[in-house]
């Protein structure tokens, strides 16, 4: 099955500079009866899964991780995430295609978080037979098998 998304366009600096469009991908996450729905940004430089927001991390609320692991933050360095799981999907036009189960990881300092979601390679390169970042059309063209 081929998804395609637009990219979502990012604004200006404060120079008047046009801030260059994002690839995204819009993501159902669901951990047990709680759902999560918006865009995620595909992004290529992060290594795992998916890397939350606040509003996704309550949902993980009294659930104990799988495991601890250190990643580097490009900014702050090795950093400890906390890893969960989640049953994840792609969402358009009303329908879902699943992505399996996923791995979650959440920093363990809360500064880390931002309000953005990114999705990683740890998905994109397991649960993905393609993935195209057409600039021409900015477009996330993603197939999954």
């Amino acid at each position: 099955m081929r998804i395609s998304y637009y990219f979502a366009e990012d604004g200006y600096t404060e120079l008047g500079e046009k801030i260059p469009d994002i690839p995204i991908v819009h993501l159902v996450i669901k951990v047990g009866r709680k759902r999560a729905r918006g865009p995620a940004i595909v992004d290529t430089g992060f290594d795992g899964g998916i890397y939350p927001n606040m509003e996704i991390v309550k949902m993980f609320e009294g659930t104990k991780p799988l495991t601890k692991v250190f990643l580097e933050n490009p900014i702050y360095g090795l950093s400890e995430f906390e890893v969960y799981t989640a049953e994840a999907f792609l969402y358009q036009g009303g329908s879902l295609t699943s992505l399996g189960d996923v791995k979650v990881y959440i920093p363990t300092e809360p500064e880390f978080l931002t309000g953005e979601v990114l999705i990683g390679r740890e998905i994109l390169n397991r649960k993905a037979r393609s993935l195209i970042l057409d600039m021409e059309s900015k477009q996330t063209l993603i197939e999954i098998p």
